[in-house]
């Protein structure tokens, strides 16, 4: 037993402290797009876009002086400001012209974009009159004080041509040069490129003439995009400006590289689209190979050099796979209409390629460095565990992991920090993708859509926390069912550690926690009726549908409580992220 008080908030009442706590937020948004088009010389068209938005939030926050986790400081009150202003120009010159059976499209353009937010907030202690005034004026004591701006600026001038013979052969071409400011003058500016073409073969007269190939399209293109999002000004050191003595002084804060730049994604493509049976039956079969080089990922160091990571290019990765996707009218007469969608990809993923400074690690037979739970390696997927491997239980109920000897032998500690660390499983799906139907009888219709993935492997925090045995700082707490089954002197064949005050080893990291992230969602289920055309025809109308639809109605993983879609990288924290929320509507649409 652990006791009967709660571990945090000993005598507090969160109801009332809840009652009394003052929240009030208000903001106000600015909206602007304005374009104009100017043709001339006979082929020329001339276009000119500005965007503009701007939304400014103020919240104030009091907690009462006389009760509740402020009363011994006086109480609190806080105000914080946020803004955010963004610009958007674009100015774009087409020219377009046919001859023959010759079509020819032109595009030139220029692009500037500009991002700016900026935050100021402050707080204090020991409110006068709590009652009669809740504004920042009504407190004597300063807590804190703080705020930033930041900006993000990207140009960027481009240019695109298509051509198009005869409706048979398509052909594009673009080429763009981008410049953003989360990068070092001198590595600031990119070229990116594409190349495409396509084919309608059964359009050729020498093609077989048959009655149930309704189109025939061969694909193939090859382009080229760059990547900057990882935050501003990280080619620069950060510092914190602080008080030293009453004196300012310069407080480093974190790391900046300056021969970062762009990521590049070189993306190759060929497939076939098709169309079949009277257009009964449609679809495409794509392969695609998809070279990432010079990626941008956080590099992490040890701390005891004065920083913990910093962001680079630290080298090349490959995506490879197939796409399918599939739309057919199972039955189609007059009166009812059945169909059936599938579409899905399989991706092969692997660093195919670090430089000699980042390889800072060995594990496996695999060169890289780690990445919190994460081992980034030529040869491996991007988001492969490097975690410990749990052992099992010793005799007497504790957890196990297994160590690497320096002979090249294993053997097992109930010491985690003794615990070696492996290259695991990693959180790449084998095959993703969705199915849906649609059934329309007469006037009433219905559609349901899933979304499915397979394979990959996460790490269930959720789950993790709840194996956990009590101890001085978390004594009560929610537990899993599964701990039922923990080791006992009467259940000595159980795989589940003991359950014992402090024994905190129970539940730390592990490839006991890797769970097949497989699932499957019902996206979306929708009913609807429209009312015959003679009902409405009288009102002027020529379509009315009555209708209801539900979101994200279920899904099915191999844990009740797991949901790995909520992250890409596999670390799943089920305590502190919301599931997509389920939603039914209804409504009547009408058309005249």
């Amino acid at each position: 037993m652990t006791g009967v008080l709660r571990p945090n908030g000993k005598g507090d009442n969160y109801v009332q402290d809840d009652l009394l706590t003052y929240n009030k937020s208000k903001s106000n948004a600015f909206g602007f797009a304005a374009y104009s088009d100017f043709t001339f010389l006979r082929d020329f068209k001339l276009t000119l876009n500005v965007n503009v938005y701007d939304t400014e939030n103020r919240s104030m926050t009091g907690a009462s002086p006389d009760y509740g986790y402020n009363g011994s400081t006086g109480g609190y009150l806080s105000t914080y400001s946020y803004r955010t202003y963004s610009v958007n120009t674009q100015q774009l010159l087409n020219w377009s012209r046919s001859f023959g059976k010759h079509s020819l499209y032109l595009l030139f353009g220029h692009e500037y974009t500009r991002d700016y937010d900026g935050t100021l907030g402050a707080a204090k202690h020991n409110i006068v009159n709590y009652a009669a005034n809740k504004e920042l004026a009504g407190a004597v004591t300063m807590l804190s004080t703080d705020g930033y701006s930041s900006t993000y600026n990207v140009e960027g001038y481009f240019f695109r041509a298509n051509y198009d013979y005869d409706s048979r052969y398509f052909a594009s071409f673009s080429y763009r040069r981008d410049g953003s400011s989360r990068f070092d003058p001198d590595y600031r500016w990119g070229n990116f490129w594409s190349l495409g073409g396509a084919w309608i073969i059964n359009k050729e007269r020498w093609f077989p003439k048959n009655n149930w190939i309704d189109e025939l399209k061969l694909k193939a293109s090859y382009g080229e995009q760059g990547n900057d999002n990882i935050g501003d000004f990280r080619y620069i050191d950060f510092y914190n400006i602080s008080s030293v003595g009453g004196e300012a002084a310069l407080d480093f804060s974190a790391k900046g590289k300056n021969d970062i730049t762009w990521e590049k994604n070189g993306n190759f493509n060929a497939g076939i689209d098709f169309t079949l049976f009277n257009h009964r039956l449609s679809g495409s079969v794509e392969y695609y190979h998809r070279k990432t080089t010079d990626m941008l990922l956080w590099v992490t160091t040890p701390t005891s050099i004065g920083y913990s990571g910093y962001y680079d290019n630290v080298g090349d990765m490959v995506n490879k796979g197939i796409e399918l996707s599939l739309n057919g009218d199972v039955i189609r007469t007059r009166n009812v209409t059945w169909s059936l969608d599938l579409n899905l990809s399989h991706n092969k993923n692997e660093v195919t390629y670090m430089p000699a400074e980042n390889k800072t690690a060995q594990s496996d037979g695999y060169y890289g460095y780690s990445s919190s739970y994460n081992f980034i390696g030529e040869g491996l997927p991007l988001y492969t565990w490097y975690i410990p491997k749990y052992a099992g239980v010793d005799s007497q109920g504790r957890s196990t992991w297994y160590v690497k000897n320096t002979d090249g032998t294993e053997s097992t500690t109930y010491d985690y920090s003794k615990a070696s660390y492996y290259v695991c499983d990693d959180a790449n799906p084998d095959v993703y993708g969705g199915f849906g139907t649609s059934l329309k009888v007469y006037d009433f219709d219905l559609s349901c859509s899933f979304i499915y993935s397979l394979g990959g492997k996460g790490l269930d925090y959720g789950y993790m926390s709840l194996m956990g045995s009590p101890t001085s700082s978390s004594e009560r707490g929610n537990l899993h069912k599964d701990l039922y089954n923990v080791w006992s002197a009467d259940n000595t064949s159980s795989d589940i550690p003991r359950f014992q005050y402090m024994d905190e080893g129970s539940s730390y990291v592990s490839d006991r926690f890797l769970t097949n992230s497989s699932s499957l969602t019902l996206k979306n289920v929708s009913l609807g009726y429209t009312l015959p055309k003679d009902w409405i025809k009288p009102l002027g109308l020529t379509s009315v549908r009555v209708y209801c639809s539900a979101d994200n109605v279920y899904y099915w993983t191999k844990r009740k409580g797991y949901d790995p879609r909520s992250a890409i990288n596999g670390l799943v924290q089920a305590s502190n992220t919301f599931q997509p929320i389920r939603s039914i509507s209804g409504g009547i649409t009408v058309k005249f």
